[in-house]
């Protein structure tokens, strides 16, 4: 199977439509028909279901569209490898990192790493961890950067001695917001926003000393940009971290600490079971020697 078929393959699903496709790889329609014919008897399976004006992925087809793009992420990515090994470090480093305080150390290590290799592009993706787990899972990051706890079984992890408080994101003029402290009693009946990662509000349920069945979560999200309009026009309440609003800088919002008092720190994560490019390697050393010299 030809590495072009592939691409051809995924292009057809990215347009959705064979005509535009064509258009696209500069060939013209029917021989692309053809080939994708080729292709389906080759893997002894229709991929997709031609209508109207656009086509339809078979469960089959869903399938192969995420290998197909793998396959052509580990070609492109040997390719950049085996060119490094002769010309020095360059190509691109794809990290994914939450928003928070450990945004600006990143920044910086990342200017600092691009001076001393001046070749190398950065892809910088921001989410949640249960975004750059995904993506990392499907070869699409090379390294994440986000809050513990992480699932050690899959991931190589080094922590990093950046704090975060965790507490509750409200509009400025809730109730609570003029409260020191928030305890799990404070949270009986509120409408809770909270982030996507089960692992993260079961601990939140730990310190708090509560049932994680009690916390009223109405719903969860990954940024917190597009739920402020929750917390300030609905009154719904945010279970987060202070960096946030050192992030968004909004001052209709509000964060008040939780009691007892709730912390975690940051770790850098990348794949077990899956041999780093130069480019990763040289990215996690030299994150590694940065990390050392900050205060624990």
């Amino acid at each position: 199977m030809e590495t072009r078929m592939l691409t051809n393959f995924i292009v057809l699903t990215r347009v959705g439509n064979i005509t535009q496709a064509a258009n696209e790889l500069h060939t013209t329609q029917p021989t692309l028909s053809r080939q994708l014919k080729d292709l389906e008897e080759e893997v002894g399976a229709q991929l997709f279901i031609r209508g109207k004006r656009s086509i339809t992925l078979t469960d089959a087809g869903v399938l192969f569209e995420q290998r197909a793009q793998k396959i052509l992420n580990i070609v492109a990515q040997t390719t950049t490898d085996i060119q490094q090994q002769t010309t020095g470090l360059a190509g691109n480093l794809r990290i994914g990192c939450v928003e928070s305080k450990i945004s600006t150390h990143v920044a910086d290590w990342l200017a600092d790493f691009q001076h001393q290799h001046p070749n190398i592009h950065f892809s910088l993706f921001s989410a949640d961890g249960n975004s750059i787990r995904a993506q990392m899972d499907r070869g699409e990051l090379d390294v994440g950067f986000l809050l513990e706890p992480i699932e050690s079984a899959k991931y190589h992890a080094h922590s990093i001695p950046v704090t975060e408080t965790w507490g509750l994101i409200m509009a400025h003029d809730a109730p609570l917001a003029s409260h020191k402290v928030v305890t799990g009693a404070d949270l009986t009946d509120l409408p809770l926003i909270g982030p996507r990662r089960q692992i993260v509000q079961n601990q939140i349920a730990t310190w708090l000393r509560v049932d994680s069945d009690s916390l009223n979560f109405r719903g969860d999200r990954n940024l917190e940009n597009n739920v402020v309009p929750l917390m300030v026009n609905h009154g719904y309440y945010d279970i987060g971290i202070d960096g946030v609003l050192d992030f968004y800088l909004n001052h209709q919002l509000a964060f008040v600490p939780f009691s007892p008092t709730s912390q975690t720190r940051h770790t850098m994560i990348w794949r077990k079971n899956h041999t780093p490019s130069p480019i990763t390697q040289a990215w996690i050393d030299f994150v590694v020697s940065q990390v050392r010299q900050m205060p624990i």
